[in-house]
């Protein structure tokens, strides 16, 4: 997996003040993967973003 961080910021919206600044990022997945990603997120009504926020933030990085 191949991860990209932009450096454009744009405003975090309603996140919290420690959190408002977001980092664009781009991910190269297999179709495998892809698929997961995309049925995961239908059945339980998440964006792709919310998904990798949540598997990272609940994380141990």
């Amino acid at each position: 997996m191949r991860v990209h961080v932009c450096k454009r910021r744009s405003p975090g919206g309603s996140r919290p003040q420690e959190h408002r600044r977001n980092e664009k990022v781009s991910v190269t997945l297999t179709n495998e993967l892809w698929e997961k990603v995309e049925q995961h997120c239908a059945e339980h009504k998440l964006s792709r973003s919310e998904l990798i926020r949540s598997l990272i933030e609940s994380s141990d990085l």
